[in-house]
């Protein structure tokens, strides 16, 4: 049924384009406000009756979800809003905004809640609890594993992280929801303050969850590495044209879910025809936008693989580069082998968890000194680069 719902909302539309995800995010808010605020009566209801904090905790943090859906829903509609002057590539990392906001509030939420567990737990009072309520709390987990399980398959299908964080902040109202009834049926049987316990523990998973979306949603802002697998379809792509003959640099970056941008450098025969090198490079980038929505912009990078100097020399460096310890790789290669006047450029990629600035200086140096003793006249131009671009 859900998957059925799912292709309904989905139907055949582009999630990429801004308008289209505004109307997935507005679709997704709108089912999350109305089971969110049934939940949040019912079980505020209950707390109320029966008197516990652990309860009444858990329906105000589903009243919390209520409101992290009405903020999504504006979160959707302003990043869907069209570029201007003052911002060209759009709005769309207000998308990932919403989820830090989100986040910050199910903190203040879980904190509030914190204090309010160990005050019961400081003076506690008497829980009563019935086999109708306890049906009503599970009944109500049907609820929250319904809003996971949309928004994870519906998020998955048009790739929004706010989508998938909602899903996942559904999955600990489930474990939180079965911490409450396990804490009403323990009250029955012993006078310690079960219920008080119950509530700080599900208080800390609160602001645990909050601090975990938290950092999800910062990280696209700072600028995370994107995923490995992006980063091969858009290498394979360019590769599968013959007269290129190597890729690297590729770095990938974005302005929302529905805005990305890519560099990339390629390694092309150093006599192609100008012009047709030019259609060439608009061709692959104007393939790569249509199939994968990303704006690409292509470096290229002349080899004279004919030069039998050249390859030569080129090995011979790579041998010693890669010879060192955490050197990955090396590119941007450059030689001329003019009588005394040689010159050698190249950038290595260096691993950049395992070695400091400190490394990387000594590194460089250990290079320079290795190709100085083998090419002696050669001046030697070496560059480091870190293991943070996709290849």
């Amino acid at each position: 049924m859900i998957n059925k719902m799912i292709d309904k909302v989905v139907d055949g539309r582009d999630f990429q384009v801004a308008k289209e995800r505004e109307r997935i995010g507005r679709i997704s808010g709108i089912l999350g406000i109305l089971l969110n605020f049934i939940l949040f009566a019912v079980k505020g209801l209950l707390g109320l009756f029966t008197g516990s904090i652990a309860l009444i905790a858990d329906a105000f943090n589903n009243l919390t979800d209520t409101a992290s859906s009405v903020i999504t829903i504006i979160g959707f509609k302003m990043a869907g809003k069209e570029p201007d002057k003052e911002h060209p590539y759009g709005h769309g990392r207000i998308e990932y905004l919403t989820g830090l906001t989100i986040s910050v509030l199910i903190i203040v939420v879980g904190y509030q809640f914190v204090v309010s567990s160990f005050k019961k737990i400081l003076s506690p009072s008497p829980v009563t609890s019935s086999p109708l309520i306890i049906g009503i709390l599970v009944l109500s987990l049907s609820f929250k594993l319904f809003i996971y399980y949309f928004n994870k398959r519906l998020g998955k299908k048009v790739q929004s992280s706010t989508l998938l964080a909602t899903a996942q902040d559904a999955i600990g109202d489930v474990l939180t929801t079965s911490v409450v009834i396990l804490g009403l049926i323990l009250s029955q049987y012993t006078t310690l303050p079960v219920d008080g316990f119950i509530g700080v523990l599900i208080a800390l998973y609160i602001i645990f969850s909050g601090l975990r979306l938290s950092l999800e949603t910062i990280n696209p802002i700072l600028g995370e590495k994107p995923e490995k697998e992006l980063a091969e379809k858009i290498k394979k792509s360019v590769l599968s044209y013959d007269p290129i003959q190597g890729v690297h640099d590729l770095q990938i970056h974005n302005y929302g879910p529905a805005k990305t941008m890519a560099t990339i450098d390629v390694e092309v025969p150093h006599d192609m025809n100008l012009v047709e090198l030019h259609n060439l490079v608009d061709k692959i980038e104007r393939h790569i936008r249509e199939d994968l929505n990303i704006s690409l912009v292509i470096h290229v990078d002349p080899i004279n693989y004919q030069d039998e100097r050249y390859m030569e020399v080129k090995e011979i460096v790579g041998e010693m580069a890669l010879s060192i310890d955490h050197v990955l790789s090396f590119h941007d290669f450059r030689y001329t082998g003019h009588s005394e006047d040689e010159l050698i450029i190249l950038e290595v990629v260096v691993d950049s968890r395992n070695t400091s600035e400190k490394d990387r200086a000594a590194i460089k140096k250990e290079l320079e000194e290795k190709l100085h003793e083998r090419f002696k006249t050669a001046r030697i131009m070496i560059t480091v680069d870190l293991d943070v671009a996709v290849l």
